[in-house]
């Protein structure tokens, strides 16, 4: 007949410890930025469309510190509203257009108030801006 054996609590710690690092060393890392990037201005230009206005046309252009307009691999905006109460989000990725010039149309549920967050991504490396618009 087999007896029950219980689990030592410093056997069981280990394991609890070995379990917690597995998980966190499955999560990935998050990008980073990169000199380049980091060399990088943006400027972002809103177009209401006189007809409709909940619908914006945003032309973003990047320009280095020489002032010469570049490329990234990918544009991404996140558009949010900064109301109190209000939850609006949107998010998109934008088009390139010309060098250095990426331009995006979005439908805003309402006027007011809104943030966004431009995600510049080269490479393996991503920077983000915070604007508000």
């Amino acid at each position: 007949m087999m007896k029950n054996k219980r689990i030592k609590p410093y056997t069981a710690a280990i394991l609890a410890m070995f379990v917690i690092l597995m998980a966190g060393c499955s999560l990935g890392t998050k990008p980073s930025s990169s000199p380049f990037l980091d060399d990088l201005t943006i400027s972002i230009k809103d177009t209401p469309n006189t007809g409709d206005t909940t619908a914006h046309a945003y032309e973003l252009q990047i320009k280095d510190s020489a002032g010469n307009l570049v490329d990234v691999d990918r544009v991404r905006i996140n558009l949010s509203m900064s109301m109190q109460g209000m939850n609006h989000k949107m998010k998109d990725e934008m088009e390139r257009t010309g060098h250095g010039i990426y331009y995006t149309k979005v439908y805003l549920p309402m006027n007011g108030d809104w943030k966004a967050i431009v995600s510049l991504k080269k490479d393996n490396h991503e920077r983000r801006f915070n604007l508000e618009l």
